[in-house]
């Protein structure tokens, strides 16, 4: 196969190694995402501290979104994806050396390498709808998005488990308790290696370059206003999956005292249920179309903020998380799709820059806002204002199925 075939099968030799290596990804995302956050905490960095930093991530996604959409048109889709995966493999070694240096410069050095992160997380996040349409026929683009999601979410589940297990199995090694970062330290040392393995995946890519930039006779305008519609509906429903990935396990550590191996439990067994909500996407496409179903899951997962910020339970938190999670993996997926299919083949890496763009304002509004605020609202708040956000990006996209289907001209 050439580089500029797209081989009829769903499962041909690019998405294969592309999914290959978001696997290896969600696994190592998973498995980062339990311990990390508590790491800083046991290495004495405040609750507030930690959303902050997380935030900083987030915003920093978001402002080299667009910058780094317009580098991957120039260098290319598999450049963007090894770029990105190579540099996280020094920026995680020093996020891990923390501990090891003056307690004195902790914040700056954890959120300079958060910066570094977030600029080269952008290239990776943003190459990957681009490619999935390329590679993939058009009949066959709502099943290639779902086994993107469906293995995001089988591994995730893998690291989630492994990730809330690794501590205990350290800490008798290191003669440490749970309350020491230690264990965490150590749990993460793994995870540098996994992104060596997600470079040598993707660089086997065999890629047809980007299409021109250029409009061609007028009749390929930029979608300035539809893309704005999307950055301002994405921030709005990112924004409940920015305050559970800062807060959620924190949450369940600081206020309702639950052990680490249930924290782990409960981010596993949300992985397993959005792979088998997931596997739904393309009968749920079909029956209402992008939008509808965009409008259903940022209702769902508000009313799950709300739950979650409104009853301090265990129980609760569990089930609203999973149910959450769940219907974040749709709307993920069915967000790339809804972008890429309302441009035309020379506007998807903008499409999806303009995506990360939302999702990155999105995780990094509650992230900051929850870190400055935590102390005067609590962990209750801070859901409230995912929830409150999550619920208005139902109502912006209502308005726009309405708008489209009442004949409205669509945005140029």
């Amino acid at each position: 196969m050439t580089p500029q075939e797209i081989e009829p099968r769903l499962l041909n030799r690019n998405l294969v190694l592309f999914i290959a290596g978001w696997a290896v990804f969600s696994f190592s995302f998973s498995v980062w995402g339990v311990l990390f956050n508590l790491y800083l905490v046991r290495l004495g960095i405040q609750s507030g501290s930690v959303g902050v930093m997380n935030g900083v991530l987030s915003l920093v996604m978001a402002l080299c979104s667009v910058p780094a959409g317009i580098l991957v048109r120039r260098v290319g889709l598999r450049f963007g994806l090894t770029a990105g995966a190579l540099a996280q493999v020094p920026a995680r070694v020093a996020l891990l050396s923390v501990g090891f240096l003056p307690r004195e410069i902790w914040p700056a050095w954890v959120v300079f390498w958060f910066i570094v992160i977030g600029i080269t997380y952008a290239p990776l996040f943003v190459s990957g709808p681009p490619l999935i349409m390329q590679v993939s026929a058009p009949h066959l683009r709502r099943q290639a998005f779902t086994a993107q999601a469906v293995t995001f979410g089988i591994a995730g589940f893998a690291g989630s488990l492994v990730g809330g297990q690794l501590p205990a199995l350290f800490a008798p090694l290191l003669n440490a308790t749970l309350e020491q970062p230690a264990p965490y330290q150590a749990a993460l040392t793994i995870l540098p290696f996994t992104w060596g393995v997600i470079v040598i995946l993707w660089s086997r890519l065999k890629l047809a370059p980007m299409a021109a930039a250029v409009s061609i006779g007028g009749q390929d305008p930029r979608p300035t206003r539809l893309l704005l519609f999307v950055v301002f509906m994405v921030v709005m429903q990112a924004s409940a999956e920015g305050a559970l990935r800062a807060f959620f396990n924190l949450y369940l550590d600081r206020q309702l005292m639950t052990p680490v191996s249930v924290i782990g439990l409960v981010n596993a067994i949300a992985q397993v249920v959005s792979v088998a909500v997931v596997l739904l996407i393309p009968a749920i496409l079909r029956r209402a179309g992008n939008t509808r179903t965009l409008a259903a899951v940022s209702l769902g997962i508000g009313l799950c903020m709300a739950a979650i910020a409104g009853v301090p339970v265990l129980g609760v938190a569990a089930v609203g998380y999973i149910v959450a999670i769940s219907l974040i993996g749709i709307g993920v997926q069915v967000r790339q799709l809804f972008g890429q299919e309302l441009v035309t083949p020379r506007w998807r890496t903008m499409a999806s820059s303009v995506n990360m763009v939302g999702v990155a304002l999105g995780n990094s509004g509650p992230a900051l806002l929850g870190g400055l605020v935590l102390g005067a609202v609590g962990f209750a708040g801070v859901f409230g204002i995912g929830a409150a956000l999550s619920l208005a990006a139902a109502t912006s996209l209502a308005v726009f199925s309405v708008a489209r289907r009442r004949g409205a001209p669509p945005p140029a």
